[in-house]
């Protein structure tokens, strides 16, 4: 089970932001992004963030039709 800000970094990786990306869009330091992602991928047993993006776009396949690469 993820938390809701871990949830949060989960798109926003899926989306295709990096750690400096997810860190000023939600007001965090750098390493707080970092740690959030290293904790998401932990709990979905995975390596990649590109298996994060996969997965996510899995659950939500109606989100891949929203983003785009300005969003």
């Amino acid at each position: 089970n993820i938390s809701n800000r871990e949830n949060t970094v989960f798109e926003l990786i899926a989306k295709g932001l990096t750690d400096r990306e997810v860190a000023n869009k939600l007001s965090i330091s750098i390493a707080t992004a970092r740690k959030h992602r290293e904790n998401v991928l932990g709990k979905f047993h995975f390596t990649k963030s590109a298996q994060l993006a996969t997965h996510y776009f899995r659950l939500n396949p109606g989100a891949l039709k929203k983003t785009t690469i300005c969003d």
